[in-house]
């Protein structure tokens, strides 16, 4: 198939656990008037492929709405649970997913570890969080990703991530920590991911502008002078 425009990537990783499947991914392709979607589902016992047809209209509303919740939003379980309902209001998923069921099956995946608050003694603008819900959008830089359905699964993690890139919404973490940035550029990186991934592709495992939400094993992040 000759691909043409830009290369488009939503992740979808739920999981059932740590050491299981690779995690699921649709590749979007752009031309001049329509976008198609690839779309695996790996949240049941078989994985469940969906194509869908968006036109370049609907492609970019749907990013502008996913713009608009993250800056009107006042938490990130507000946040999730919106983006969530657009992705099902899209056809992207099927299914009723909201914070609480996403939380749960963190707290299963993630060895049963609950949310602990705990005194955060960090420097401002620094994130270093652990079993946290986690949300943020890049909108420039460089993504490298192991552990899509590209990749092998590495230590038994679905994803590894590592980011470097501007953010006009900062990033924001609640877990172990309760943790917010300001809008900046950031050098960060997550390890494991149970929720959606969305990012434009630029090679193999690699990401230019990226929108997260979801639960993150561990993350870190450390602002960059601009």
């Amino acid at each position: 198939m000759i691909k043409r425009g830009a290369i488009f990537c939503i992740i979808v990783l739920l999981l059932a656990g740590l050491t299981i499947s690779p995690a699921l991914g649709s590749i979007i392709e752009a031309d001049n008037s329509n976008v198609t979607i690839y779309f695996w589902d790996l949240t049941g016992k078989k994985p469940v492929k969906k194509i869908i047809e968006f036109t370049d209209t609907q492609w970019i509303s749907l990013r502008n709405q996913l713009k608009e919740i993250k800056s009107e939003s006042t938490s990130i379980e507000e946040s999730l649970n919106s983006q969530f309902t657009l992705f099902k209001q899209y056809g992207f998923i099927s299914y009723d997913i909201n914070y609480q069921i996403l939380k749960e099956k963190a707290n299963k995946a993630f060895e049963g570890k609950a949310h602990r608050p705990a005194r955060n003694l960090l420097p401002n603008n620094v994130i270093i969080n652990a079993i946290c819900a986690i949300d943020f959008e890049l909108n420039n830089g460089t993504t490298v990703v192991f552990g899509l359905n590209t990749f092998m699964n590495l230590v038994g993690f679905d994803i590894i991530s590592f980011h470097k890139g501007h953010t006009n919404g900062g990033i924001h973490t609640n877990g172990l920590l309760k943790q917010s940035t300001d809008p900046g550029t950031y050098l960060g990186s997550m390890f494991g991911l149970l929720g959606y991934w969305m990012g434009t592709k630029t090679g193999v495992g690699t990401y230019s502008d990226l929108t997260v939400a979801g639960f993150t094993v561990f993350t870190g992040w450390f602002p960059l002078e601009s």
